[in-house]
């Protein structure tokens, strides 16, 4: 089975917009992970902290990894799971990013972005539970991830 590549148009020549999209959006989605991403409590309160993006990502990951590592009578705290999920999104888009090779993987990449989308929700979500403020970093990250998706958003099934 031939691989097809997403990077070039049926002439062979390389589809600069799907490119550009993609590693404009890689760019800033790790630039993300050094800036300012959350604060928790008000913004001049002295009890209040900031937090980069790279400390959400390891929050989330060891919230995966507490959830889904061991055996836990009951069910997580909901707030654990919205918190986690928030954490999906970086593996999603690395899925995402893996597959991008491949017009075929083209449904693959589809359901990933959709799934993208409800982990966004879900980190939202648990920003208003738990009262936390996004910032910079968050929205960066936020604009990364959308344009990673962007070219399979607007990319034509293949026939």
């Amino acid at each position: 089975m031939p691989v097809e590549n997403t990077m070039k148009n049926r002439s062979g020549g390389v589809r600069w917009g799907v490119m550009a999209s993609r590693v404009v959006g890689l760019s800033i989605f790790v630039w993300a992970f050094f800036l300012p991403a959350v604060r928790n409590g008000a913004a001049g309160d002295p009890a209040s902290a900031v937090f980069p993006g790279w400390k959400c990502a390891s929050v989330a990951l060891n919230l995966n990894m507490a959830l889904f590592g061991k055996a836990v009578k009951g069910a997580p705290p909901i707030t654990a799971c919205l918190a986690a999920m928030s954490g999906w999104i970086n593996l999603l888009i690395l899925i995402d990013l893996a597959l991008s090779f491949w017009r075929r993987a083209l449904v693959v990449r589809r359901i990933a972005g959709v799934l993208v989308i409800l982990c966004m929700a879900a980190t939202w979500t648990f920003f208003a539970v738990e009262t936390l403020t996004p910032l910079l970093g968050h929205f960066l990250w936020i604009a990364g991830t959308l344009l990673i998706l962007l070219p399979d958003a607007l990319q034509r099934s293949q026939s």
